[in-house]
């Protein structure tokens, strides 16, 4: 038994009242708890858990302000182990004496990509200081409690109350929800998890407790896939039915209960002793086995290895709904089906749904620990759910019993970049690219390891490799040459063609002036958001849009080809700044919107990429993270942040005051609007490249593995001398990286 005399577990709800008692009653089957209690609206005996009469919660609203503000006379220990009729404590055993050295512990949200992940409140440790300084008439509700505390305020509530967060490992350790599980976390959250922790009996037993806006939730409806995913056949049967119940012309739950109802009746053979392939926990000779139950013909292996063999075919053309569909055919008739189960997968995580594509991927590893490529998949799921070093394991697991596998060399080798181990993922690259010399992804991914290390010589050459590659826009190098060599060029006229991004565009059309002055006529191609600013360039003579046909030319090349012709190096790049300029009729308007801010600095900012880019998710930040910066005195704000994430402004405490700027601006204007501000503070986009083409000074923020082209280990760039980068010092970590800039921007603004 474990003994935690100073946590009081606590369950609030005046609506599941039996599915609540039950969460108490399975968290106390092997704790001791300081005391056990129950907030409700009616007054209930039941052995062991002390009731306290409330007034009843009618939303979650409701819910989410009484936790917030009213929880704190109802505990008198050093802490409370919250939790909610769909999350309970279910492994005693992981429980450890470091979760009582945190303030607030919960499940991670793994689709944040900041420092604050840490994390859900439907099972969560708080301590009674926490509840404390939750009185504080600053922190007011701002969406769900557990947001409220662990995102909009948690800022205000470590730097003034000195609360402290669970770290991240220690947070998977303690409870899982939308991520699966790592180990066997002490707890859970989450009805769609029921199918991990509820043996399938009872979860059938309890479908007639859930009421009717349980039977109408997405959870529910998940819990359902889950099950069906998972073989449990009656559970899922008896859920869709509780579904249909409440809506009877459900599509989705109606095809849902026909899939299951038609597996449980057709359930495989399986031995008399062996566990009962519906899932129901019993061995077969005690149920689907047991005499008098109906037998189903076996469908025989040759007809189920067929069907295999056409979905895994047709999902390799790109057919992922229609393989899906015969994946589950053949997990309908056989449950266990490795290869289908992990090829469902697959399909599951190339649509970016890890929570889904997990459990099928780990079981299908377990029931075949010798197939190397199941490890390799296993570590792309890991590494798209920001597992790398889970990631790093399954891809060397697979590199064991496959040593010659490029396509796991590849993976590892960006999985260990993605941690900043450059050395080694050089290493694993250079290994791809031994087994298969062609492997174009892997002779780029090793360039770009190579120019992040300032290994420019052989950087560049392998960076020529991206042209062979369709992702990169292979078809774009559809000039018709001949490419430029080097050789002379006096007299010649040779045009230059942009490529990937606007911000690469930017950084490299630098070396039109380099190639001009060497006695050619350059014409640019380039975007049409672009033209007007590459125009500016000094001694280009034409340049044209992307749509329009170039005229006649000698030679031609793509802009970030140039830096392999005149073997650039960390001391040889051409970076007189600034290279571009903008109209004095458009930095006149920018000085009249800049007008505002009299005398305060100036200050432009940008928080978000492109979503297309790869590696979005690490870049790009949510502007909420940037809170504390409009807590510094003396800074007039102007947004410089185009496309959706420009929304995120309206509920953002202390950035409303900003400046926005206009959905349909131009880039040309936006660059005015950077020539006059003071100051330009952005994550890593083409706000940076233009802030750093004109002169500006820009402070970057970067994430913890950066891009090439901002090197390693240094605070300023060889290729923008106005430029200074902020980095994380950890991965996720933009608290660290925004905790440092206000300190500075607080220095600069009090000058």
């Amino acid at each position: 038994m474990l003994e935690l005399p100073q946590v009081t577990l606590c369950c609030i709800d005046t609506i599941h009242h039996a599915l609540a008692l039950r969460a108490l009653r399975c968290s106390m089957r092997e704790i001791s708890f300081g005391r056990t209690l129950f907030l409700t609206d009616r007054s209930l005996e039941e052995a062991g858990i002390e009731t306290r009469v409330i007034e009843p919660l009618v939303s979650r609203e409701a819910y989410s302000q009484f936790v917030l503000k009213s929880l704190l006379p109802h505990i008198d220990t050093s802490h409370v182990l919250l939790i909610q009729w769909d999350g309970y404590a279910i492994n005693p055993a992981a429980w450890r004496d470091e979760f009582l050295e945190c303030d607030y512990i919960g499940a991670t949200w793994f689709w944040h990509s900041d420092a604050m992940r840490v994390g859900n409140g439907g099972f969560s440790l708080r301590s009674r200081k926490l509840l404390v300084a939750l009185q504080d008439s600053r922190i007011a509700l701002a969406g769900p409690e557990d947001e409220t505390i662990g995102r909009s305020f948690r800022p205000l509530l470590e730097r003034e109350h000195g609360i402290r967060f669970a770290p991240e490992p220690l947070a998977d350790g303690f409870a899982f929800e939308a991520a699966y599980p790592i180990g066997k976390p002490f707890g859970f959250h989450g009805l769609f998890n029921f199918c991990r922790v509820v043996p399938a009996e009872e979860l059938i037993e309890l479908t007639v407790h859930f009421t009717p806006d349980i039977a109408r939730s997405p959870q529910l409806a998940q819990l359902g896939r889950n099950c069906l995913a998972m073989g449990l056949w009656r559970a899922a049967a008896a859920i869709f039915q509780r579904i249909l119940d409440e809506t009877p012309h459900d599509a989705a739950a109606a095809g849902g209960l026909s899939t299951a109802s038609a597996n449980a009746a057709r359930l495989p053979p399986a031995g008399r002793n062996d566990p009962c392939p519906c899932g129901s926990g019993k061995r077969y000779k005690h149920c689907h086995g047991a005499t008098g139950v109906p037998s189903q013909r076996p469908v025989s292996e040759p007809v189920v290895e067929k069907r295999l063999a056409h979905a895994v075919s047709v999902h390799q053309r790109g057919d992922a709904a229609a393989a899906e569909a015969i994946y589950r055919e053949v997990l309908g008739i056989s449950p266990g089906h490795a290869v289908a189960m992990h090829y469902l997968g697959v399909v599951e995580y190339q649509r970016g749904d890890c929570t889904k594509a997990l459990p099928l991927l780990e079981r299908s590893v377990a029931s075949v620990p010798a197939e190397p490529e199941f490890k390799n998949n296993l570590g792309l799921a890991y590494a798209a759910c920001d597992r790398e070093r889970d990631a790093i394991a399954a891809y060397r697991a697979a590199l064991t019993l496959k040593p010659d596998h490029a396509v796991a060399w590849n993976n590892l080798g960006l999985a260990l970049q993605s941690i900043n181990e450059v050395d080694s993922a050089i290493a694993a690259f250079r290994r791809a690219c031994e087994i298969t010399p062609t492997f174009a992804q892997a002779r780029w991914n090793l360039s770009l390891a190579l120019l992040l290390e300032g290994k420019f010589a052989e950087g560049w050459r392998e960076y020529d490799w991206r042209l062979s590659l369709p992702e990169l826009g292979k078809d774009r190098h559809r000039y018709a040459g001949p490419p430029w060599d080097g050789t002379e060029i006096s007299g010649k006229t040779l045009l230059l063609y942009a490529e990937q991004g606007l911000g690469d565009a930017v950084q490299f059309v630098r070396y039109a002036s380099v190639v001009a002055r060497l006695g050619a006529r350059v014409l640019v191609h380039a975007p049409d958001a672009l033209c007007g600013l590459f125009a500016s360039v000094p001694d280009v003579a034409e340049v044209l849009s992307v749509s329009a046909e170039p005229p006649r030319y000698d030679a031609d090349l793509a802009l970030m080809s140039l830096p392999r012709v005149f073997g650039t190096t960390l001391d040889t790049i051409p970076c007189d700044v600034p290279y571009m300029d903008v109209s004095m009729e458009r930095r006149h308007r920018a000085r009249e919107k800049l007008a505002l801010g009299r005398t305060l600095l100036k200050v432009g900012l940008a928080w978000a990429g492109s979503k297309a880019h790869t590696n979005d998710r690490n870049r790009s930040c949510r502007l909420s993270m940037l809170a504390p910066l409009f807590e510094v005195p003396g800074v007039a704000w102007y947004s410089l942040q185009h496309g959706d994430a420009a929304a995120q402004i309206a509920s953002v405490q202390g950035a409303t005051a900003m400046a926005p700027l206009l959905p349909d601006v131009s880039l040309d204007d936006t660059a005015a609007l950077i020539a006059e501000l003071d100051l330009i503070i952005s994550v890593d986009t083409s706000i940076v490249h233009i802030a750093g083409a004109l002169a500006r000074p820009c402070w970057v923020l970067l994430p913890f593995a950066p891009d090439w082209r901002w090197l390693l280990g240094r605070d300023d760039s060889p290729w923008y001398p106005t430029l200074k980068l902020f980095r994380q010092p950890a991965m996720r970590d933009w608290e660290s990286v925004v905790a440092q800039v206000a300190a500075q921007l607080r220095s600069l603004a009090s000058h």
